[in-house]
């Protein structure tokens, strides 16, 4: 392939691509390219940029069936990838039902869906771009979000899930979208444009259209992505001050964290919210956090002494720590097949133990009242009964069959398997 004659941008996105990537991972990418203007620079410039430094480079396009057109646009992205010799996959969103925030439910469904099939890749990129970081912002900034918000999209971010999760990379958050798109013109690239982005019903799209106003007094989408930026170093110390604290104060007992209540009560107020919003998404397995005012009322409660349930979570106040363990409604009706490897709550693997086979028609769910019962009457473990009935066990259509997070077993082991997004905690 010719060396393009903007090799600047292509010498940048390479530079941009080392500074943020994590270290230990394979060379591999997988690109996340939707058929528009800066996804498809990305496509072209990520590929000739990984010829050249010993990295693989693959592609996978989400299509979430909103439009008509979306078919056809999956398809120009494979038929483009094929002629770079990239392999391609496309994965379809089957589960829109119709209902509330669209534009939620596709971000979120597509980042699980890249999940699911980006086989051995644990680094995916994006192609957020300048003007993308800017928009953001002013949006959050509607919204009177704080420091987490406003430090708006980050160029690295680790996405959990239940087994490892991935690294999501954007390396274009310094670069505009009209550099992008003459970088395809000069070179001849075709892209689609959505026409969504021309919707205003969309409040991106009306914020994108105003920023001409803010551009005229001095408020120009450098100023905003730079405004980010520095933003994202403060959210960056204080999650270093989180972590600091969970190592030395946080522990873990069957799935629940303890946090050492005299030491969390002298603590700054945003460190106790970020705390707090850490152990109970750890908790919940959950990768969004709380409502703020959700969050300020329920902290108040607990300092005060009050139990509290939020987020999917039950918080008990003891005389020397604060108990935050899942709420048993949050899982009351959660049942799964027992079989090989199967994962409850997004927490709890269970699987044979080795040489055992097992053909019996089991269920894991919630101990509930009844298995709280069986545990006490065949063991000595001392969980309070909020940890306890929330707790995994297998169940036939008598009752109880084991609970072997909390009790050894012949036949089964249960193992925790919520990862922490980073090494640096143990809590989270």
């Amino acid at each position: 392939m010719p060396v393009t004659k903007d090799s600047g941008l292509i010498d940048a996105f390479g530079a941009n691509l080392l500074k943020i990537w994590p270290a230990g991972h394979k060379h591999k990418l997988l690109l996340a390219v939707s058929g528009g203007g800066d996804s498809m620079a990305m496509m072209h410039l990520a590929s000739r940029w990984a010829s050249g430094h010993d990295f693989d480079c693959s592609l996978i396009t989400v299509d979430h069936g909103l439009r008509k057109e979306s078919a056809a646009e999956a398809a120009f992205v494979s038929g483009v990838a094929g002629k770079l010799g990239l392999s391609h996959q496309t994965v379809r969103w089957t589960g829109w039902d119709g209902r509330g925030n669209t534009q939620m439910q596709a971000r979120e469904a597509r980042y699980e869906l890249i999940n699911q099939h980006r086989g051995e890749c644990s680094v995916i990129l994006t192609a957020h771009t300048l003007e993308d970081q800017a928009e953001t912002f002013l949006l959050r900034l509607k919204r009177g979000s704080g420091v987490d918000g406003l430090a708006s999209i980050l160029p690295k971010r680790f996405m959990a899930s239940q087994q490892s999760g991935y690294w999501l990379l954007r390396p274009f958050l310094n670069v505009s979208r009209e550099t992008l798109r003459s970088f395809l013109r000069a070179e001849g690239h075709e892209w689609i444009e959505d026409p969504s982005n021309d919707d205003e019903s969309y409040g991106r799209i009306t914020m994108r259209k105003n920023m001409v106003r803010l551009t005229d007094i001095g408020i120009t989408k450098e100023v905003l992505a730079t405004t980010a930026l520095h933003l994202a170093r403060a959210r960056s110390a204080l999650e270093e001050q989180v972590k600091v604290f969970a190592v030395a104060f946080v522990t873990k007992d069957h799935g629940d964290l303890l946090i050492d209540q005299q030491s969390f009560v002298i603590l700054h107020k945003e460190i106790q919210y970020r705390l707090l919003t850490k152990a109970l998404n750890w908790v919940a397995s959950q990768s969004y956090q709380p409502r703020f005012s959700s969050l300020e009322r329920t902290l108040e409660h607990v300092l005060a002494g009050r139990p509290q349930t939020l987020h999917g979570c039950y918080i008990d106040i003891k005389k020397t720590h604060i108990r935050i363990t899942r709420e048993f409604n949050a899982v009351a009706n959660m049942r799964v097949p027992f079989n090989l490897g199967c994962v409850w709550d997004k927490r709890w693997c269970f699987m044979p133990k080795p040489g055992v086979v097992v053909r019996r028609n089991w269920t894991v769910m919630p101990l509930g009242p009844q298995g709280v019962k069986w545990v006490k009457a065949n063991s000595d473990v001392r969980l309070p009964f909020h940890s306890l009935r929330a707790h995994p066990g297998v169940f036939d259509s008598e009752g109880v069959v084991c609970a072997p997070n909390l009790i050894e077993d012949a036949i089964v082991d249960a193992t925790f398997c919520t990862k922490p997004p980073t090494d640096a905690a143990s809590c989270y």
